[in-house]
């Protein structure tokens, strides 16, 4: 059963509230924090939400995105921290640990399968479709009125994860609160445009290279693309460009599995940015894994340091093992 009493008791136990997702947070983790932040203000509380990654263009419309922070001072401290959509590990989190580590209550909500129970209160469930529909069945449960700008930043959440109602993982369930938020006023014609159809200047020229430089391997089964930091230099533009990339590799006749690499230098050092589309059965969450990222079973992504073209040597490597391996079913 959700913990919906003992999160509801936390809610009211505390006045600050600190907010933050994953890394590269995408519009299930920006809408689902959000709407949260937007219902705990409506409370009275005070939250603040933080991604240190910033707000994807394809996110950049919805209402309090703007006032989404990098980061906060150093030793500031909140009664209660939420980490969403995300499994709680500091590789994976969008801002530093400290202000989570410091808090004196910790609750984590979310729906990828590689997930543990690691928080004071923690909410894990891999049969929902994303983790926006978790809190909108919270704030139904705990009564918190949701405002049109909340049903859309919910929607926002649902969409991103189910590709629009497209995907497997789309349920009855998903479908009444899709309907529902669009009776709160949700703007679902708008969500759709935002998230899979609206693309920049610069990131239609960074799709055209990612097309020409993909390679076909294992019968057609595997697609994948590497893009250089020089790709993103000839354009003028940086790796937020490359967003949905692997999804138009997923959608190549006879692919069962797709990989977009991008090449980053930072003060980490090298290191390469992967996203995996795939078959169900695949597990892409199960793949991304092995290498220290995590997902869902057909869209997962993973981070891998060294020099660029033996990450891709050695990602590519296993994914052509991995397409003729076994995986684990997934369980209902």
């Amino acid at each position: 059963m959700p913990p919906f009493d003992l999160i509801r008791a936390a809610i009211e136990r505390h006045k600050t509230f600190y907010i933050t997702t994953h890394v590269g947070p995408d519009g299930d983790a920006i809408g689902s924090a959000l709407a949260l932040q937007m219902a705990l203000q409506n409370a009275g509380k005070r939250a603040v939400y933080v991604s240190r990654d910033g707000v994807p263009h394809s996110s950049r419309f919805l209402a309090g995105h703007e006032r989404i922070e990098l980061d906060v001072p150093i030793g500031q401290k909140f009664d209660c921290a939420w980490v969403l959509d995300c499994d709680g590990t500091a590789p994976r989190v969008a801002s530093r640990m400290e202000p989570i580590e410091l808090a004196r209550e910790r609750i984590l909500i979310d729906h990828h399968r590689t997930s543990l129970p690691t928080f004071d209160i923690n909410w894990l469930d891999p049969n929902k479709p994303a983790t926006a529909q978790m809190i909108y069945e919270l704030l139904i449960a705990l009564e918190m009125k949701i405002t049109p700008a909340m049903a859309t930043a919910l929607m926002t959440g649902l969409s991103c994860d189910t590709g629009h109602f497209r995907f497997p993982n789309t349920t009855p369930d998903s479908l009444r609160a899709a309907a529902h938020l669009i009776e709160l006023g949700a703007d679902n014609s708008l969500v759709a445009f935002k998230q899979f159809d609206e693309r920049s200047f610069s990131s239609n020229k960074l799709l055209g290279v990612a097309m020409q430089k993909s390679q076909s391997e294992h019968d057609g089964e595997l697609i994948y693309t590497a893009i250089a930091v020089r790709d993103f230099q000839s354009i003028g533009t940086g790796d937020e460009s490359s967003e949905n990339i692997v999804n138009f590799l997923r959608n190549v006749r006879g692919a069962r599995m797709a990989i977009c690499m991008r090449e980053r230098r930072d003060e980490s050092g090298p290191h390469a940015r992967i996203s995996v589309r795939s078959e169900e059965g695949l597990r892409a969450d199960l793949f991304c894994n092995e290498f220290g990222g995590g997902g869902h079973a057909a869209a997962a992504g993973c981070r891998q340091s060294g020099e660029f073209e033996m990450v891709v040597e050695k990602i590519i490597k296993r994914a052509k093992q991995w397409i003729d391996e076994p995986h684990p079913r997934i369980a209902n």
